[in-house]
């Protein structure tokens, strides 16, 4: 999708926008649409420069509603399909899949994608357009209309919510934003809110005001009905100009699409973000987006957050600069993974994940693109089982970090590693960092005719790692480490540094690459004695079962160019 290929799209509405009478001319004609009904109120004491920014978006809805619609047009009434996905399904659930399924080939993406990309230029825009209005200018004004709630307000501490809304415009003021934006309906088709000045709230229940995720009894609420920042047949777009915010959901939301748009945009302040499950920054069958430009920010979740992909989706955190944190969960154990009973499958942190069906009913789904990029700053990440960079079940995972020396900490399949057809990606572009994986498939690992690579750039780094890391192939999987530059230091076991595992003596696996490749270019490394193909300026290969040609050999390589 390139709407702005040859251009601004909605340059003419901006103009139009801009104009006076502009927001009296859109609610008019919203009017007569009969979308809202009654007497308008008068709009004389809303600064201009935010009658023009609600105008705009007024417009742009206009044709973002037809967008929605075509993309729509082929399942009908939305109302029950609205109903099917705020229902909470597991990977067993054949029928329930199988009316997912024929619900995506029903939409058209395209057009959902261009009413989005329409609809949150316009919110950007509009989000700085009110920038110039002081935050202590007291004004309040509101509408109701069928898609939602129309409020304009600013220069108090206000609350919104749990109503449905479709557009909110506050200029300033510490601000309690509940289940808001979210698409509470079928009709509520978009929900924008843009944000000014302040240290704002938006959350999926009252009470996380003052109480964590981890700590909170009902965050397992078997729903999967947006919470704040949550798209559903929809668009949900939220933009904060400023502020140290706390983003807190229990239900699917901040930067959560499910067939539909989410967009997150927090532009400053040290922010938390605190979130249960398929959340910030996960798409199923839709796109959910969070980006962060600046500020120490922590990211908190269980599963399906902070960059995950599921299946026909796209999910991506992007954090530009500060000091971040990103964790999770894996002390409270609310979903145990099926390689440790004692850690939380987490899938997060830039993974891709898929339905895998080969052993239930032979309707596999593969798994979308997640993406975690953090740009700048000294960062720590934390996981479970499954994460950063990961992926599972054709589905692809990257986590990209730029400067920085930052902490990695994962437990299996993680930092780099894949399962199933996938491909697991993370990058370090520089900074001395320390990457940790005790239990199994890290740090450049693939199992299963899958890809995992590990690339860091520049610094010295240490690495404390398990059985088939660091450059391992497991079961036709290809890993690959690839260190540029830097005195390292590695401490591992068992098959790692460059090694392949055996395949079976007979059948098509036996005749298929296991590929294990470690790389270091630079730098005067240390490395585990037990480890005695390993060591500074050494080269080789580990022939675990050589084969012509070697396109079908297990076969490992260690190569090291610093030392003599």
């Amino acid at each position: 999708m390139r709407r702005s290929l040859l251009g601004n799209p909605i340059a003419p509405l901006e103009t139009e926008a801009r104009t006076p009478g502009a927001l009296d001319r859109a609610l008019r004609k919203l009017a007569d649409a009969k979308v809202l009904g009654g007497d308008l109120p008068s709009t004389s004491r809303v600064p201009g420069s935010v009658q023009a920014a609600a105008a705009l978006v007024l417009l742009t809805a206009e044709r973002s509603l037809q967008f929605h619609k075509l993309a729509f047009s082929r399942l009908g009434n939305l109302e029950p399909v609205y109903r099917h996905f705020g229902l909470p399904l597991d990977g067993e659930d054949s029928a329930g899949w199988a009316i997912r399924r024929s619900y995506f080939s029903s939409t058209d993406v395209s057009y959902l994608l261009a009413g989005a990309f329409d609809l949150a230029l316009a919110a950007q825009r509009a989000s700085e357009w009110i920038a110039d209005v002081p935050m202590n200018q007291s004004f309040e004004w509101s509408v109701g209309t069928i898609w939602g709630k129309i409020a304009l307000s600013g220069g108090s501490d206000s609350e919104y919510g749990p109503e449905p809304f479709f557009l909110i415009l506050d200029t300033g003021g510490h601000d309690t934003y509940l289940l808001t934006p979210s698409n509470r309906s079928a009709s509520n088709w978009a929900s924008i809110v843009v944000d000014g000045f302040g240290n704002d709230k938006y959350l999926s229940a009252g009470s996380l005001e003052s109480t964590p995720i981890a700590e909170y009894s009902g965050r397992n609420s078997n729903s999967s009905v947006p919470g704040p920042g949550g798209a559903l047949l929809g668009y949900s777009i939220l933009i904060d100009n400023g502020g140290s915010d706390l983003y807190r959901s229990h239900l699917p939301g901040l930067g959560s699409a499910t067939l539909g748009v989410s967009v997150l945009l927090d532009k400053f302040g040290d922010d938390t973000f605190d979130a249960y499950q398929d959340s910030l920054g996960y798409g199923m069958f839709g796109i959910g987006i969070v980006e962060d430009l600046a500020g120490s920010d922590l990211y908190s979740g269980f599963l399906q957050t902070q960059g995950c992909g599921q299946t026909f989706g796209v999910g991506c955190l992007l954090d530009r600069g500060g000091n971040d944190r990103y964790f999770a969960n894996d002390q409270v154990i609310d979903f145990p993974s099926a390689q440790s009973a004692q850690h939380n499958v987490s899938m997060s942190q830039g993974v891709g994940n898929g339905r895998r069906a080969d052993y239930l009913d032979g309707h596999s789904i593969a798994g979308g693109f997640g993406l975690l990029a953090d740009l700048a700053g000294d960062d720590t990440y934390a996981c479970g089982v499954f994460g950063q960079g990961v992926g599972y079940w054709q589905g692809v995972g990257v986590l990209w970090d730029g400067a920085g020396n930052d902490k990695y900490s994962g437990q299996w399949y993680a930092q780099g590693a894949s399962a199933h057809f996938a491909i697991g990606f993370l990058a370090d572009l520089s900074g001395n960092d320390e990457y940790v994986a005790p239990m199994n498939m890290a740090q450049g690992a693939g199992h299963d005719f899958s890809v995992g690579v590990l690339i860091d750039f520049q610094g010295n780094d240490s690495y404390l790692a398990p059985n088939l890391s660091l450059g391992a192939g497991n079961a036709n999987g290809i890993g690959w480490l690839c260190e540029l530059g830097g005195d390292d230091r590695y401490v591992s076991k068992g098959l790692t540094l460059g090694k392949a595992a055996e395949a079976p003596v007979s059948g098509l696996r036996s005749r298929a690459l296991t590929l294990g490749l470690f790389m270091d270019l630079g730098g005067k490394d240390s490395y585990p004695p037990e480890s005695t193909w390993a060591g500074d300026g050494r080269k080789g290969v580990n022939w675990t079962g050589r084969r012509e040609p070697p396109s079908e050999a297990q076969v490992g390589v260690f190569w090291d160019l610093s030392g003599p």
